[in-house]
């Protein structure tokens, strides 16, 4: 599903439907899903980047993946941050 929503959304790029605001209205006619999709990236964008900014994480690029140095800092950053628990780095 996610690739699909990549080419549309790559499509959609390339005929114009994308400005400097955002995604134009034209683009979300495809289908209603793709806005909750975007809303959805952009969530877990953010909590990967707030994960890779703390200590103790890492992005590993032969992987493609986050990895943690150590169990317990995983454990102590999910405490603070339970929307992260989905990712389970454990």
């Amino acid at each position: 599903m996610e690739r699909s929503l990549a080419d549309i959304l790559r499509e959609e790029r390339q005929i114009g439907h994308k400005g400097d605001g955002g995604w134009k209205a034209v683009t979300y006619k495809t289908a209603d899903n793709i806005r909750n999709r975007v809303k959805t990236w952009k969530r877990f964008y953010g909590i990967v980047n707030d994960i890779l900014s703390q200590s103790g994480f890492n992005w590993d690029a032969t992987k493609k993946m986050i990895s943690v140095d150590e169990d317990n800092v995983w454990d102590e950053y999910v405490k603070s941050h339970e929307d992260a628990r989905s990712f389970d780095l454990k």
